[in-house]
């Protein structure tokens, strides 16, 4: 059991990288401070392979302070029910771009959390003892108060660089929050509502096509979400995600979450996706970053002149001879 290191934003003693990016931490001053002369000899330090200060896990609220120094963040929040399939287009848009494929005309650069990329791109491939490819597995619902975050770093065709984070959350939270706002284990669907520069809201396809009573409850479900992230969202980019349309519900189904679209989120833009279509996973992908990535310009200020202070009449000290 190791000591925490003195620098808050840095998780070593959990098996981590160092946030400084030391290999050897008993080189780093941050953790050294936390031993005193008494334990220097019977404190071991972990030992660690990592030369940069993230490990490729998912990012937590720590690992944020180090990408802000690098530019604009864009921080996608994706919402939807349980098994809708948030994760498996987060996972089919990071398949496209190994395959060296653009995102919203923007080419890969980088990502701090190719570890759990790959390890949601796992569950797609074959391997050796021929274990057929399947969907990446739900989101654990956990004890976390915010969401892992999933990071790109993409450059477009401007040469404009933006990092975006995107949040790999479970079902359970959003469908709680629609119910009950304040619920405590809704507090990490409030942290992505609350922060979020864009939205992607699931609707299941294939649950709104089942039979009566299941249709019933995801229509209302969905429904309860539209109207509870409408009371929060503002003028942020929303986009309704018709997932798994291969599947189609009934036009009494649309209609009506189209009706509380237009009432609650009248910007909100409608894209459809499918697996059996691996084009459309990145379509809506592009479709929130397009509208997230456009510049906000700041507005020109003008100073007033204040012509009854004298202190505004100054202008400099003259030498006379």
């Amino acid at each position: 059991m190791y000591k925490p290191c003195a620098d808050k934003s840095c998780f070593a003693h959990k098996g981590e990288s160092c946030a400084l990016g030391e290999t050897d931490l008993a080189q780093c001053a941050s953790w050294c401070a936390t031993i005193t002369d008494d334990e220097s000899e019977e404190i071991s330090t972990p030992t660690t392979t990592f030369r940069v200060p993230w490990s490729g896990s998912a990012l937590g609220l720590a690992d944020m302070a180090n990408l802000n120094p690098r530019g604009r963040t864009i921080l996608i929040g994706v919402l939807g029910a349980h098994d809708a399939g948030k994760t498996t287009l987060l996972t089919g848009n990071y398949l496209q771009l190994l395959r060296g494929q653009s995102l919203a005309n923007a080419q890969f650069a980088g990502s701090r959390t190719l570890g759990a990329w790959e390890a949601l791109a796992a569950w797609t491939r074959f391997d050796d003892a021929a274990r057929p490819a399947t969907f990446p597995p739900h989101t654990p619902r956990g004890i976390s108060r915010v969401p892992g975050l999933l990071h790109l770093a993409l450059r477009n065709t401007k040469g404009e660089f933006r990092d975006v984070l995107l949040t790999d959350a479970p079902g359970e939270w959003f469908t709680r929050w629609a119910i009950k706002e304040d619920a405590p284990e809704a507090e990490g669907a409030r942290w992505v509502v609350r922060n979020a520069d864009a939205f992607l809201v699931f609707a299941d396809c294939n649950r709104l096509a089942a039979s009566n009573q299941k249709r019933g409850t995801a229509r209302n479900e969905l429904r309860q979400l539209l109207e509870r992230l409408g009371n929060h969202v503002g003028n942020r980019p929303t986009t309704l995600v018709w997932a798994k349309d291969d599947i189609e519900p009934s036009a009494d189904i649309r209609s009506s979450i189209q009706q509380t679209l237009a009432r609650q989120i009248p910007h909100v833009i409608e894209v459809s996706s499918s697996t059996n279509q691996p084009a459309t996973l990145t379509n809506v992908m592009e479709t929130a970053l397009c509208h997230a990535w456009s510049p906000v310009l700041a507005t020109y200020q003008v100073e007033p002149v204040l012509h009854h202070q004298p202190f505004s009449a100054f202008r400099g000290c003259h030498a006379y001879a």
